[in-house]
């Protein structure tokens, strides 16, 4: 082989490796970003389960204020909460055990 050929040779191997360096690079990059955008995906997921369990509980809430001026839930409230009852009512207490 003369120096000539060398040259040639070692020019091609040189554009293959950096060819291949390139090709792996990419898809590394690729990897990286299909990973990242997985678990960005998962979390897209979970904070819109979230959202969707705080509106159930945003609707209880409103519900409820509604119901907190009736004489019902008052009353609720009070025999519940503060074992309050009216002065006419018998209390009956029953054993369990």
């Amino acid at each position: 082989m003369n120096e000539k050929t060398k040259r040639v040779i070692q020019k091609r191997l040189l554009r293959i490796l950096i060819i291949v360096c390139i090709v792996g690079f990419t898809i590394y990059l690729f990897a990286s970003n299909a990973a990242t955008l997985y678990e960005l995906e998962q979390q897209k997921t979970q904070i819109a389960q979230q959202i969707e369990d705080e509106k159930v509980r945003s609707n209880q809430l409103d519900v409820q204020v509604k119901q907190m001026g009736s004489k019902f839930y008052v009353e609720y409230f009070a025999r519940k909460y503060l074992g309050l009852y009216y002065p006419d009512e018998t209390i009956i207490i029953v054993d369990t055990q």
